[in-house]
């Protein structure tokens, strides 16, 4: 698998703490938020397709570890 690093993602306006609060919090817009360990990549494919199935049976309920998980 592939995964593009160089892929840029504005993530301002999106209730970012990372940069949508950096003014507010510093009183300047204008410095990098290195304050926040928040990763400006999208989430690959894979863990997004594993939750997706993971909530298709709508069950939320407290569950154990199956072996599965150590896999």
């Amino acid at each position: 698998m592939i995964y593009d690093f160089n892929q840029v993602i504005n993530r301002y306006n999106t209730n970012s703490v990372k940069w949508d609060k950096t003014e507010k919090l510093f009183g300047d817009k204008d410095i990098l938020p290195m304050w926040i360990a928040d990763m400006d990549f999208a989430c690959p494919k894979p863990v997004i397709n594993a939750i997706k199935e993971r909530t298709e049976h709508g069950i939320f309920g407290y569950t154990f570890r199956s072996k599965n998980y150590f896999v």
